[in-house]
């Protein structure tokens, strides 16, 4: 389900396949560059955990974010919010980069 905001929606893809979307509304500070920070917050806030075992866990979840969604399973909200800072967070340390496969999309509202 694509979610729209006053501005419009943001999407997470991975791996070629639309996992999360998200409001863009600029009067309830979800704007782009706040999904966006997530990641680094997230990142911060792992501070004294070793970063090899912070990416090994960020993609591990979004590899398991992506078998649920490819076999139709359910996914939690919460579960959409943790894989949208995994994935800022791995956007942020270069390991996967916002090309047509993974990464997002904004879509404004017409």
């Amino acid at each position: 389900m694509i979610y729209q905001g006053r501005e419009g929606s943001i999407c997470f893809y991975y791996k070629d396949l639309l996992i999360s979307s998200f409001g863009l509304d600029n009067k309830k500070n979800k704007t782009l560059d706040n999904y966006l920070q997530q990641g680094t917050e997230m990142i911060y806030s792992c501070k004294g955990i070793p970063i090899k075992l912070q990416i090994k866990t960020y993609l591990h979840f979004c590899n398991m974010i992506y078998a649920r969604k490819k076999n139709n399973q359910p996914i939690r909200r919460s579960d959409h919010i943790y894989f949208l800072n995994c994935i800022t967070a791995l956007m942020r340390l270069k390991i996967i980069d916002n090309d047509a496969s993974n990464g997002y999309y904004c879509f404004p509202r017409k």
